[in-house]
């Protein structure tokens, strides 16, 4: 059975790796617009993809971190 999924979003996935790679990385929406090369906005977007899956958290301070459960 096929089902429809959500298209991959290179630059998410891009970042997930960054999380990934780095299990101790907390970075802020203007950090990561850098890291990965896109406008503060498309960056909060990707962070709250993120979070929304259950993969990120965010914190008090700002900062996204990767969720100790995943």
């Amino acid at each position: 059975m096929i089902v429809p999924a959500e298209p991959t979003d290179l630059d998410t996935l891009r970042l997930r790796s960054e999380f990934l790679e780095m299990p101790g990385l907390a970075i802020t929406i203007r950090q990561t617009a850098r890291l990965v090369g896109v406008r503060t906005e498309r960056a909060a977007d990707m962070l709250e993809a993120l979070e929304h899956e259950g993969f990120l958290t965010h914190e008090n301070d700002g900062t996204y971190h990767r969720c100790s459960a995943v």
